[in-house]
């Protein structure tokens, strides 16, 4: 009875005690701003499915991702199985003899039974692996990447031991808990069922010389184990492993619209937040983002920044977010609570983000793809770009001359819009003008119309186009560019003028299907322009040539290509999820030997000029497109190929830089496909 009573205080006490902290944990979501985030319930579920319940981003990626992925899936799936010892341990302390109905040894609850025994060894022996990894092999991605400076304070690890060690207590005071029943319990129907199905903890149990050692040691683990528990969801809202309880909530409110959209801001409003300063900027779902992170540090482990020794590390950006919203709750509750700071009434809390952080990031998505919880980065690092761009006028040097270029000329070259279509001189390519009846509109874009390598890649496309007899027209010197270069960086008023001019150029000349070859344009005009009613058909190039190759449309007979390595765009790939269409082009030329980059498709790297860093000058050390040039070369392939003219640009100088061009040459898939045309 004593016992009975010690348990109830102890389980009113400590689960109270959680619902509390909860409770202060989700309150402050109440105070952000709104995020439709109920959408399409069914696909939510589907993707809960998938990425939660499955664990499926831990099976992709290269094998240093796989290899612990695969035992903290095996760690996950085990605790959801041992649910079932949970509920009956926790159960026993009321009711001795409970077992759940239909579900015991002696009815239906057999494999459970077995499942539940064997998953606790291999979750006890998974969990000492975790715990070497974090004491003695100590993987760079665990320690965090970045030196102590550039954190927000200095994130110690006791938090991962010491919950490696409550997940080893739990499964080894459940095989005892089982082993000890199994001899003083002999005889009765349902333990002599169980026993059957309980390997492990049958063998246990011969370890048990007296039926009373059997006892005291079955009735310590009961003790053991359901207050190792209650502590440990106690520390859940206090620590890391606060995503146990949020992550599948998060992946459920994961972005189901295109990955390529970002918000669009109501800059007429009257009360308009022209970016995120504060943390009360931020939605509900962004706050989310900050309690589920894992810190396992895949999202750094395959971040370009991080890799050439830049400030940004995803991790640590969504850490010192999170550490600071931890120590100060009242600065999305307090709106006069950043005044307060200004004026030193509230104490630690300085800088939370260095400009050189945000600037950093090349909008990849590679963090969020290797993110095994849906964690969105890259709205967060472009609102507080918008900030920063259009409140404090604080942005590289660099930029002022590209704003200023898009805002005279529509194009971050500044060069003047007239020369928009001397590519096409002599090529005899009607304008919607002369041809309103196009089938296509092929949208060149800045880069194809100014940049002088990429107007080849342009005229290559158009060249295919016409051998296939398909029906397009250019804009030519009306063609208005897209703005995705100022909505990366963070100048949405100037994108917003942009993108409703160009609707409206597109709209007006009534367009109905788009090509283009340029992965940005590309992104933009198919899931940004929708926000301000321009709803297209939109194909890039390389998949309107892949279809067109396969239906025998285009005959390419050229010269052997020999050994070929292709370089995914981000944005045609990760965000759009284009991958097959350029290697299917590829493949169709004559004597070609494509090779893949260890990193490729989803886990591709960036060439570097993403988010707007075309336009912002690097250290010699720190470029990214030299690395990943490093890597394609590591291939021996070549011919390196690409489809997009940003990736062009960046990997021309990369292979420059490693003194290659002599060895190695750099060429768009559709240039590859023009040159293999007969004649």
């Amino acid at each position: 009875m004593l016992s009975t009573i010690i348990w109830t205080i102890a389980f009113v006490g400590l689960v109270g005690y959680l619902v509390y902290q909860c409770y202060q944990r989700f309150a402050v979501l109440q105070h952000l701003r709104p995020a439709a985030r109920w959408d399409n319930v069914p696909e939510r579920i589907r993707r809960t499915l998938k990425y939660a319940i499955g664990q499926f981003k831990f099976f992709k990626g290269p094998r240093h991702d796989i290899t612990p992925g695969v035992i903290h899936a095996l760690v996950f799936w085990g605790f959801l199985i041992l649910g079932y010892q949970v509920v009956h341990m926790f159960a026993r302390g009321w009711f001795p003899d409970f077992h759940l109905p239909l579900l015991g040894a002696t009815g239906i609850g057999g494999p459970i039974i077995l499942a539940k025994d064997v998953m606790e060894l291999i979750v006890a022996i998974c969990a000492m692996i975790l715990l070497t990894r974090w004491l003695v092999t100590k993987p760079l991605r665990l320690m965090g990447f970045l030196p102590a400076e550039t954190r927000l304070r200095n994130h110690s690890h006791w938090e991962a031991y010491l919950i490696l060690v409550f997940i080893t207590t739990i499964c080894t005071s459940g095989l005892v808990y089982d082993a000890g029943r199994f001899v003083f319990l002999a005889g009765e129907a349902e333990t002599e069922a169980e026993k059957m199905w309980s390997p492990v903890s049958y063998a246990l149990s011969g370890v048990f010389a007296t039926p009373a050692a059997a006892t005291a040691a079955s009735n310590a683990a009961w003790w053991i184990h359901n207050l190792v528990i209650l502590v440990f969801v106690n520390l859940l809202p206090k620590s890391k492993h606060f995503h146990v309880i949020t992550s599948i909530p998060n992946v459920f409110f994961s972005k189901l619209e295109p990955f390529g959209r970002l918000s669009k801001q109501d800059l007429e409003s009257e009360n308009a937040i022209y970016g995120t300063s504060e943390m009360r900027h931020f939605d509900w779902k962004q706050v989310l983002d900050m309690y589920s992170c894992t810190e396992c540090g895949r999202c750094s482990s395959h971040c370009p920044a991080t890799a050439t020794g830049k400030r940004l590390a995803p991790r640590q950006f969504l850490l010192n977010l999170r550490d600071f919203l931890y120590a100060h709750p009242e600065s999305v509750t307090d709106p006069n609570f950043m005044q307060k700071v200004a004026t030193g009434e509230v104490e630690g809390a300085g800088e939370i983000i260095h400009d050189e952080v945000l600037w950093s990031c090349v909008t990849c998505r590679a963090c969020e793809e290797a993110c095994p919880v849906n964690i969105e980065y890259v709205d967060k690092i472009v609102d507080m770009r918008r900030h920063l761009v259009q409140e404090e006028a604080r942005f590289p040097a660099e930029l002022t001359r590209v704003f200023q270029g898009m805002e005279r000329q529509s194009n971050p070259w500044g060069i003047g819009a007239d020369k928009r279509a001397d590519w096409a001189e002599g090529l005899d390519i009607p304008t919607l003008a002369e041809n309103p009846d196009a089938e296509y509109l092929f949208f060149v874009g800045c880069a194809g119309s100014f940049d002088d390598r990429a107007k080849k890649i342009t005229q290559a496309v158009a060249k295919l186009l016409k051998a296939a007899n398909i029906s397009f027209a250019i804009l030519g010197r009306d063609e208005p560019c897209n703005g995705d270069t100022a909505r990366r960086l963070g100048n949405e008023y100037l994108y917003q003028s942009m993108a409703a001019m160009a609707v409206e150029v597109l709209t007006g000349a009534e367009v109905k299907k788009v090509i283009t070859n340029c992965p940005h344009c590309f992104n933009t005009i198919k899931n940004e322009f929708p926000q301000f009613g321009g709803n297209y058909e939109v194909q890039h190039a390389t998949e309107v040539i892949a279809d067109l190759i396969e239906r025998k449309k285009l005959n390419l007979n050229g010269n052997a290509v020999g050994s070929v390595v292709f370089h995914d765009s981000c944005y045609l790939g990760r965000y759009n999820g284009v991958y097959d269409a350029p290697r299917r082009i590829l493949e169709a030329l004559s004597g070609v030997d494509l090779r893949e980059p260890d990193r490729h498709k989803a886990f591709g790297m960036c060439c570097g000029a993403g988010g707007g860093r075309m336009w912002v000058e690097e250290a010699p050390d720190q470029r990214v497109n030299v690395l990943r040039v490093e890597q394609l070369l590591n291939t021996e392939a070549k011919t390196i190929a690409s489809s997009c003219p940003y990736c062009m640009t960046m990997l021309s100088d990369g292979v420059k830089a490693k003194e290659k061009e002599e060895q190695v040459r750099n060429k768009d898939v559709l240039e590859l496909a023009a040159e293999a045309l007969p004649g």
